[in-house]
């Protein structure tokens, strides 16, 4: 069977390895260079997704079995999943209130989360933190990760070309109707809406949900965290290099199409010092802005296009997340085998 993939982000790269693996003739095509990618510049926190959407939830659980699978697969020459875990707390009453009725949620679903005091944390978990304006227990997401999809880019399609896939980056796929192939699998972003005009994605700005996000690339600091860290008002990831990658929400509500990008970059940098005295240093090295392939619900697109024979889509906002299991799903159901995890979130629902 000739598939073609159009896309080389995480999702894309993921299905071609998985159905190279399966036998399939696999064509890659991506008008983007790989590191170039939302992929790869994506914040990279992997966890369950408690939207009060039971459906959502399961697919994030098997999606962080699938980053096992995919990383015991894809052993490459650098680590790209780390299993640290997640760190939250507030800052006031409100913040302690709402930090408690998440981390309740979770416990009710059968998700693991420790109550630590600021004491424990600095004493086993993360030395250089500043924590002496914590309300309420600190937070522990034991089973969370955080992956470096800059690092599993090129390791999963590394792999997808030794299992026949032929990966074709720089060439951009203008129209489905040219296409020949027994299959087609859009996993080009934003850029399935120019390949299925009418796919219900959300504009850039829309005010139901974030769809534009800033994340910030530091210079090397000397003792950064070993997890991810969410403190109020500030959002830190480990990357190589003792790098970090910081990211605001408060921020992404401001972006425009014409924000000064520079400035709001060091805004979120000035709050660093106050999680991490030591990285007081630390300077702007790059800042991405993305602009999030959100369908209008929220929830991810996954399956067969009505009414376009042998054409599949995946569409999500929480693409490095769920990739390891979305490209497992993707190589089944293309290949003629349905995944029940997949059923809730078929375009029909839109219909």
């Amino acid at each position: 069977m000739k598939v073609l993939v159009i896309g080389a982000g995480a999702i894309g790269a993921c299905a071609a390895l998985r159905l190279a693996e399966a036998g399939a003739q696999v064509t890659v095509m991506s008008r983007d260079e790989p590191l170039d990618t939302l992929s790869a510049h994506s914040f990279g926190w992997a966890n369950a997704i408690d939207e009060k959407n039971s459906a959502y939830f399961e697919l994030s659980i098997e999606a962080l079995a699938a980053q096992e699978r995919l990383a015991a697969d894809v052993a490459g020459r650098r680590q790209w999943l780390f299993r640290q875990g997640n760190l939250h707390w507030g800052r006031d009453s409100a913040s302690a209130a709402a930090q408690r009725a998440i981390a309740d949620g979770y416990r009710e679903l059968g998700y693991p989360v420790e109550e630590l005091t600021p004491e424990e944390v600095i004493r086993d978990l993360e030395p250089g933190l500043a924590l002496e304006n914590v309300t309420g227990p600190v937070y522990f997401y034991p089973r969370d990760v955080h992956v470096l999809g800059d690092v599993l880019l090129p390791a999963v399609l590394d792999r997808a070309r030794a299992a026949g896939a032929d990966v074709r980056i720089g060439e951009q796929v203008e129209s489905l109707d040219a296409v020949r192939a027994d299959a087609v699998l859009c996993c080009a972003g934003r850029g399935n809406a120019d390949l299925l005009p009418g796919l219900p994605l959300l504009p850039p700005g829309a005010p139901e949900r974030l769809t534009r996000g800033l994340l910030v690339r530091t210079t090397p600091v000397s003792a950064p965290p070993n997890r991810i860290i969410h403190a109020p008002g500030l959002s830190i990831r480990p990357h190589t290099g003792n790098r970090l990658v910081l990211h605001c929400h408060d921020l992404d509500h401001t972006l425009t199409e014409s924000s000064d990008v520079a400035a709001l970059a060091e805004k979120a940098l000035a709050r660093l010092p106050e999680v991490l005295p030591g990285a007081a240093d630390a300077e702007v090295e790059k800042a991405f802005v993305s602009v999030r392939p959100m369908p209008r619900d929220g929830m991810s697109i996954v399956g067969a296009v009505p009414g376009r024979n042998g054409v599949y889509v995946i569409a999500t906002h929480s693409g490095l997340t769920l990739a390891p299991l979305l490209g497992e799903i993707a190589a089944r159901e293309v290949l003629g085998d349905p995944h029940p995890l997949a059923e809730p979130f078929r375009l029909t629902r839109f219909a």
